[in-house]
């Protein structure tokens, strides 16, 4: 069978169809939390541990993943993260307690965090300047569809074989996508020649890229508007239905909603892009938006008066703007390394899903049944610090890099 030419639609659509591993694998369980906590014998907070692993796992993988990426190719790395997502996948189903399920979802964590970060580094390997935040874009785009549908997809496949077809599905989803991969999809970066490189050149290369202030400091821009997403993601289910007594059916729904404008967010950032319009003016904006909803969240909580019909609204204003920012700041962190960009992305990774594990923590250690601040306490710590860390160290960085250049022209 033919692979995939690099600028046709199906490849941008079969990579953002591997990012949606993590997505589905997290949300398609978050309106049943609470019935897997009673079948494990556990608490709702301690359920949500399930979030937080998988995370952990997800920062873990693409630390190993990476490097070694730089030198055998992207594609077969790749494949070995899809089996591991699905055959862990199929494992957790059969779970007898809370901490076989937290064993199978690290695992799985990993798997899915092979797939995003050699996905990062294709798309870098393939595209460059606006082009490549196009692409980027489009690959968020269609990683988009994943929380639109998870939710409600994890009720209907909940209600026909309970939490435990949940991840029968993911596995069953992995093993296509690994079908799909391995007929479909060339390599981006072909093997290097000579030995692999050692443990001592591989903290060489991450040191460099944790040198670069350009580099470092989009990695935590991502990773704090990251942490302040993934508060509301393993928040939502517990303030929605917990607090807010909405249905696990009306929750499906207005899950989507905030997950429609994460994809309305990548689909205007692509035409801005391919419109000229220069990535600092989109960043602000987006930071801006993402900001100014969780702040908002945060004093409506702390007044007691957070109700869903405000929630929402205000968190698709933020999901927007995280839609905006992720592709610019993610080929912000990776455009000055373009030969050890699975190192770039396995940074930008690691540190991504090890804030969200952070921030879905947080939200788990401190939700008390009563208030809301658990979650949006977290979220505008993330946002705020995010908008810090782009205005007093990226943008500083940029504009020297530009100042240094033009001096020596």
């Amino acid at each position: 069978m033919r692979r995939l030419r690099p600028e046709s639609a199906g490849f941008m659509l079969l990579l953002g169809a591997l990012v949606t591993l993590a997505s589905f694998a997290t949300d398609m369980g978050l309106p049943v939390l609470t019935q897997t906590a009673a079948s494990l014998g556990v608490t709702p907070g301690r359920a949500t541990l399930t979030l937080s692993i998988f995370m952990a796992g997800f920062a873990t993988g693409p630390l190993v993943v990476g490097p070694l990426s730089d030198h055998y190719g992207r594609r077969p790395l790749l494949l070995a993260g899809c089996a591991a997502f699905a055959a862990c996948g199929a494992l957790a189903a059969f779970s007898a307690s809370l901490g076989a399920l937290l064993a199978w979802r690290f695992l799985m964590g990993a798997g899915a965090g092979a797939c995003q970060v050699l996905v990062v580094a294709t798309v870098r390997d393939l595209f460059a300047g606006p082009e490549a935040r196009v692409r980027q874009s489009y690959v968020n785009l269609a990683a988009g569809l994943a929380p639109v549908l998870a939710p409600t997809l994890g009720v209907l496949v909940a209600g026909l074989g309970g939490w435990r077809a949940i991840y029968g599905a993911l596995a069953a989803g992995g093993c296509v996508l690994l079908a799909a991969a391995g007929l479909r999809l060339g390599e981006s970066a072909p093997r290097q020649a000579g030995a692999p490189p050692t443990p001592g050149e591989v903290l060489r290369r991450y040191a460099r890229v944790l040198r670069h202030p350009v580099s470092v400091g989009y990695v935590l821009v991502v990773a704090l508007n990251f942490g302040a997403l993934f508060a509301y993601v393993s928040g939502s289910s517990l303030v929605l239905i917990e607090l807010l007594h909405v249905s696990q059916r009306v929750y499906g729904v207005l899950f989507a909603c905030t997950s429609g404008c994460l994809m309305a967010g990548a689909l205007v950032n692509a035409r801005l892009s391919r419109r000229g319009v220069p990535h600092g003016r989109l960043m602000a904006g987006g930071l801006a938006a993402i900001a100014g909803s969780a702040v908002a969240l945060l004093l409506l909580a702390a007044a007691g008066v957070l109700r869903a019909e405000l929630l929402v609204p205000l968190a698709c204003v933020g999901f927007l703007g995280q839609g905006v920012v992720r592709p610019n700041a993610v080929q912000g962190a990776l455009e000055p390394m373009p030969e050890i960009a699975g190192v770039a992305s396995a940074i930008l990774s690691g540190v991504q899903m090890l804030t969200g594990a952070l921030a879905s923590a947080a939200v788990a250690a401190l939700f008390d049944g009563r208030s809301a601040l658990a979650m949006t306490g977290p979220m505008t710590v993330c946002a705020l610090l995010a908008a810090a860390v782009y205005a007093g160290v990226v943008r500083r960085a940029e504009r020297g890099s530009v100042s240094h250049a033009t001096g020596l022209s």
